[in-house]
């Protein structure tokens, strides 16, 4: 519930920017916004989201408290895949093969994991460069053996690993890609990753992230509600 208003707080000074106003002091009043004198103005300072190129978003903390925006630092952590594959059965003589398309940064780690009634026989990734995804393909030990065309699922195994880690929650799956809004010197600036291996509420970053990096746990689609409103709706960007 906190979220929701902090949410229509957001969208309410995100309003007031794209229009250049503020509620006067008599009869619901507006009156206009300073202006710089060179053309711009600084309405979104006065609403409180400011989006600048190469820094991010900014809010001030009346915003940041209404959202309940929560950080954690990026750490290494032991981290053992949970995640089961779901694979399908392609051949059964002479013997049984599944094959599973998986995330190929996934792929790389899994194929140092041993995986329970399963081995991995082969990996192709020669669609990767274009789809960023990869094949893995199982020879199956079951008992009864599996039907042609059946998909059966398929568990990694084997000791955890310690792996540069965040919260699942702090992911933005976007169509452009998967993004963490990384915090700095008071800015919230959306960021580029690649994930691994996850298990319960962790999730590997295989690149984009260092040791100690500060991140945004919650709420990440507000504040790219917030960025997609400044950058690409009516409001302004420096």
């Amino acid at each position: 519930m906190k979220n929701f208003y902090g949410a229509m707080i957001v969208g309410f000074a995100l309003v007031l920017a794209a229009c250049g106003r503020k509620p006067g002091a008599e009869n619901g009043d507006f009156e206009p916004r300073a202006h710089d004198g060179k053309g711009g103005d600084h309405d979104e300072h006065s609403a409180g989201v400011t989006y600048e190129e190469a820094r991010g978003l900014r809010l001030n903390p009346e915003i940041v408290h209404a959202l309940g925006v929560k950080t954690t630092a990026a750490a290494n952590r032991p981290l053992r895949e949970e995640k089961e594959l779901l694979a399908q059965v392609f051949a059964i003589q002479p013997e049984t093969l599944a094959v599973a398309s998986v995330l190929d940064a996934q792929a790389r780690h899994l194929e140092q994991s041993s995986f329970t009634g399963a081995k991995l026989a082969r990996m192709d990734r020669t669609s990767a460069p274009a789809t960023g995804r990869a094949d893995l393909v199982f020879a199956l030990h079951r008992d009864p053996p599996p039907r042609l065309g059946e998909f059966v699922s398929v568990r990694p195994g084997g000791p955890a690993r310690t792996v540069l880690t965040m919260p699942r929650s702090a992911l933005l799956d976007a169509a452009s890609g998967t993004f963490v809004y990384v915090v700095n010197e008071g800015h919230y600036l959306r960021t580029p990753v690649r994930v691994g291996a996850s298990s319960g509420a962790y999730i590997e970053i295989v690149d984009g992230l260092r040791p100690d990096d500060v991140v945004v746990a919650s709420p990440v689609e507000q504040l790219w509600l917030a960025e997609l409103r400044l950058t690409r709706g009516g409001g302004h960007s420096h």
